[in-house]
């Protein structure tokens, strides 16, 4: 099997071409991982919950717990990451 990379030229973020604050970015990038961990842990503990031992009824019970709380959390990255956007937004039209 061939892998087929395509390169591209990347701006420094102090340089003319940039598009927003290095803060911003940086600030992007750690929600952006934030979310990935969160997915990647949620997974793991719903499979450990769908396998183990437990009744039926505590697995439903433990299950609806687990969303509930990855989605208090992922909803709560997600507005961050609706105003960093908007923030990103006002940087371009200035």
């Amino acid at each position: 099997m061939t892998t087929h990379v395509v390169s591209r030229a990347v701006q420094s973020a102090s340089g003319p071409g940039r598009m927003y604050s290095p803060n911003l970015l940086a600030h992007m990038q750690s929600l952006l991982a934030e979310i990935a961990d969160l997915e990647c842990a949620f997974e793991k503990k719903l499979q450990a919950a769908k396998n183990g031992s437990y009744s039926e009824s505590h697995k439903s019970e433990l299950i609806q717990e687990l969303k509930r709380r990855h989605d208090e959390r992922h909803t709560s990255i997600a507005m961050e990451l609706a105003a960093l956007e908007k923030k990103v937004a006002q940087e371009l039209q200035l």
